[in-house]
């Protein structure tokens, strides 16, 4: 069991150290592109190694590690009315099936796509490529002046000019 707890905290551990990471990554790239992207995952990672760093990510691990050990074992089956954090497959294959049938009432099976429909994505998609090759730089920055609006405006247009 104490291999089985240090695993899963090990785990816990790369989970919320790469979560905060990514986190900080995606937001330094909402703010200054790539560039920006790069600094915040430079300091993410910096603040990681702090104590306080440190501290945070063995709290979350150890929060994780407890639900994830303690939670209930479903080997010998059970029935389940309400959310829950269990432990499934822990003893070989198991199944888990919606007591309303196969498919949850709530989830709409997913419909494929008429030949017609991916015609037109394939234009529109070949219609943003272009407007993206007029309207951007060659390192991927917008031409003075114009948004991707600007491109999806044009893209469409295109799109309509396609046979």
């Amino acid at each position: 069991m104490a291999i089985k707890k240090s695993t899963v905290k090990n785990f816990y551990r790369a989970l919320a150290a790469s979560a905060y990471v990514a986190g900080a990554t995606a937001a330094g790239a909402a703010l200054g592109g790539p560039p920006g992207a790069a600094a915040a995952a430079s300091a993410a990672t910096a603040q990681l190694a702090s104590p306080l760093g440190v501290a945070a990510v063995e709290l979350a691990a150890e929060t994780g590690t407890e639900y994830a050990v303690g939670s209930e074992k479903m080997a010998m089956g059970g029935i389940v009315t309400e959310p829950t954090f269990a432990m499934i497959g822990e003893a070989g294959p198991e199944m888990v099936i919606p007591l309303g049938g196969m498919i949850s009432p709530l989830v709409k099976p997913k419909r494929k796509r008429s030949k017609s429909a991916r015609a037109a994505d394939k234009k529109l998609s070949r219609a943003f490529k272009e407007a993206n090759s007029k309207l951007r730089k060659k390192n991927g920055d917008f031409k003075k002046g114009k948004t991707q609006a600007d491109i999806a405006k044009m893209a469409h247009r295109l799109r309509k000019r396609m046979k």
